[in-house]
């Protein structure tokens, strides 16, 4: 019987294939790797990180039909735990640190530029990009603040449905402009 196990400590672990079998070959061209301290094949980089369903179900279905008796145990405690009130309590701290010092940074500029002018066409880019960076933090921390909420009354809060996707907002969708081509409609 060949078990095919991952945990956060050990990582993805096959026990019961020799180091010198027929199936060592695949396992080594799927990049395995043999383990003198596990006395095992394991999958180099899994420790401490979730398991790689691809790499264990690849594995489980070339030993089967290669006609051995295959057992799967997948130990992943950080994808089952979800999310913790410390851990969106620690990422609320976090992004309330940025947001205070974006705010803090944008405050030191405003003050310092009303007393000139004019200013630099760099100094405007700055300036937008800090209130578009405040814009970004704002909705993190509206995001984190409603998962916080819903575990605090109960409700199950889920990674594949509440983390959002982020990344930088598109200007038009911050600014309310549109591109230069859009003016007049659409071309014809």
């Amino acid at each position: 019987m060949i078990e095919i196990a991952h945990t956060f400590d050990e990582g993805t672990v096959a026990r019961g294939v020799p180091k010198d079998d027929e199936f060592a070959a695949f396992l080594r061209g799927a990049g395995w790797c043999w383990s003198h301290h596990l006395a095992a094949w394991h999958l180099p980089g899994s420790r401490y990180q979730a398991v790689s369903i691809l790499h264990v179900d690849e594995a489980a279905v070339a030993l089967k039909a290669a006609g051995f008796d295959v057992s799967l145990r997948v130990d992943d405690e950080r994808s089952q735990r979800r999310y913790s009130l410390r851990l969106i309590g620690d990422q609320i701290t976090h992004l309330e640190g940025k947001l205070s010092k974006v705010e803090r940074l944008l405050d030191e500029h405003f003050r310092i530029s009303a007393a000139w002018s004019q200013t630099s066409v760099a100094t405007d880019v700055w300036t937008i990009r800090m209130l578009i960076r405040r814009i970004d933090l704002d909705e993190q921390l509206r995001h984190w603040r409603g998962i916080g909420e819903r575990l605090a009354e109960g409700t199950p809060a889920r990674s594949a449905g509440m983390i959002r996707k982020s990344g930088p907002t598109p200007y038009p969708d911050t600014t309310g402009h549109r591109h230069a081509d859009n003016l007049d409609g659409p071309l014809p």
